[in-house]
């Protein structure tokens, strides 16, 4: 059963949880950050009907405290819609209408509430797209951990919002305040396309992507391993990214089955164009799955016979080993007998000794000073 805190706020008492859900959990569903704002918008006495936009609820808490309120929440991020939807029927309530980031929200709204992700191509996507939907600044309500909101943060509202400056810091937390109308401009393109000629493939990453703007080092070391792996038939790109090893498993094994699975919709998105872009027979994407999902916590379909795993080892600015677990155990429940879960990673994170407790058999594969590849079976 998912542990559980009280979240005392100016609208609702509420009990909620943070995914992904693990025993004796040190982090809390909500922030300083998420106090600020709640108590902020208290203050203006905002109407009854008012229409809310809710930018970047990581684990739902303003979604369940706004809830009486007619809510819309747009996020990068599967977790932010389950969190959403989970913890306001814990406390029996309306949970938002979702808009999945790779989407962008229409009409005008009262206020629009946003909470800043971490990556600065987010950011600016967000931004751009933000501005048409509202008309005065004080409709606008922006927040985050003081420490996160920097010149570069700022100088990016000035760019592609309008003039806004942090507030004083409470607990921690600023507002970011807006101190004019918004401006509105041509919207830039947020992919970048990669080419890697050696490998005959093209790289679609849109915002909020890993390692968009090149092959990172990880990714390079699992491609030579994957070479040496017996040919499989159902394979899983367990946090896909803009889908290069699903891709490249297509190239390799082209009878393959192939799902892609992420928690960011941007990256679900880049990975369903790396697919088109590289497409070598027809139709590849009737062989394809792209799913957005908290690890593969909703996924019921036929188990794999391999699991590909480039796992993150942040959840926003959490940095942690947490995901990682949680796509682990995931992995064991859905792989076939005599499955395999490969995984590359950086050496200090010690993946073999969580993977051997897990699976019982866990292999080194390849490696170089910085990183390993490890296969583990079922």
């Amino acid at each position: 059963m998912p542990q559980l805190a009280q979240f005392d706020t100016p609208f609702a008492s509420l009990q909620l949880s943070r995914r992904p859900h693990r025993d004796r959990e040190t982090l809390q569903p909500w922030d300083a950050a998420d106090e600020y704002l709640l108590q902020h918008l208290a203050s203006q006495n905002i109407a009854a009907d008012s229409r809310i936009l809710i930018v970047n609820d990581s684990q739902g808490s303003l979604s369940a405290a706004l809830s009486t309120y007619r809510c819309t929440l747009w996020a990068d991020s599967a977790i932010s819609q389950l969190s959403a939807n989970e913890n306001c029927a814990r406390n029996q309530l309306v949970a938002p209408e979702f808009i999945p980031a790779s989407d962008i929200p229409q009409g005008s709204f009262d206020y629009i509430l946003y909470k800043l992700p971490k990556a600065r191509s987010l950011l600016q996507y967000q931004l751009q797209h933000l501005a048409p939907l509202f008309s005065r600044p004080e409709q606008f309500i922006g927040a985050a951990m003081a420490r996160h909101i920097d010149q570069n943060v700022v100088a990016t509202f000035n760019k592609y919002l309008a003039p806004s400056g942090p507030s004083l810091a409470r607990k921690k937390a600023r507002l970011i305040e807006l101190q004019s109308a918004s401006h509105t401009s041509a919207f830039d393109d947020d992919c970048k396309i990669v080419e890697l000629p050696e490998l005959g493939l093209t790289l679609h990453n849109r915002a909020n992507v890993f390692s968009r703007d090149k092959l990172d080092q990880g990714s390079r070391i699992m491609l030579r391993a994957m070479d040496t792996l017996a040919a499989p038939t159902r394979v899983a790109d367990l946090a896909c990214g803009n889908g290069l090893l699903g891709v490249y498993a297509q190239v390799i094994w082209p009878e393959a089955e192939l799902h892609f699975f992420d928690d960011s919709f941007l990256a679900i998105d880049s990975a369903r164009r790396t697919v088109q872009a590289n497409s070598r027979k027809p139709n590849i994407e009737s062989s394809c799955t792209f799913n957005a999902d908290d690890c593969l916590s909703n996924y019921h379909g036929e188990p794999f016979d391999l699991i590909l795993c480039n796992p993150p080892f942040h959840q926003d600015h959490h940095v942690g080993d947490h995901i990682a677990q949680a796509m682990f155990r995931d992995s064991l429940k859905h792989l076939a007998p005599n499955g395999r879960l490969c995984v590359v990673g950086n050496r200090h994170l010690g993946y073999h000794h969580i993977l051997k407790k897990l699976f019982g058999r866990c292999n080194i594969i390849d490696s170089n000073p910085k990183f390993v590849v490890l296969l583990a079976h079922r």
